[in-house]
């Protein structure tokens, strides 16, 4: 097993329902393809982690690259791992602007911003947040 995360910048400010419509074709194919996963919005900035088979992990990240929506992807932690962080999530997904009621204090620090400022180190536990949150 493997997981990517990585940060990138949309190109341009993806309205809502071309998001659902992006979810919608990404849990698709990641069931398709046996992978999980978490993708965090902040206006146009995106955290996403991707695990399962490697070569599959790979393929999906290769095609991310290449998409012309997003620029300036930042590859923060490429491992394998022993177990999923998401087994039953073909794509999990939040919105920081439509999070409420939030208890963790790094997540209502990042939602707070206008930037997604995260740390490296801190990318694991915030993820962590996020499926407690859930």
């Amino acid at each position: 097993m493997f997981r990517i995360m990585y940060m990138s910048t949309a190109t341009r400010v993806i309205p809502d329902s071309e998001l659902e419509e992006l979810l919608e074709t990404s849990r698709k194919n990641n069931k398709e393809k046996n992978l999980t996963g978490l993708l965090i919005v902040k206006g146009r900035t995106f955290l996403q982690c991707l695990e399962g088979e490697k070569k599959d992990v790979e393929e999906v990240f290769n095609k991310i690259l290449k998409d012309d929506r997003h620029t300036s992807i930042i590859d923060l932690i490429e491992e394998d791992i022993s177990s999923r962080m998401f087994p039953t999530w073909d794509m999990g997904y939040k919105n920081l602007k439509i999070v409420e009621d939030i208890k963790s204090e790094k997540i209502r620090k990042i939602s707070s911003l206008d930037d997604f400022d995260i740390k490296k180190e801190d990318i694991a536990e915030v993820i962590q947040e996020f499926i407690a949150y859930d």
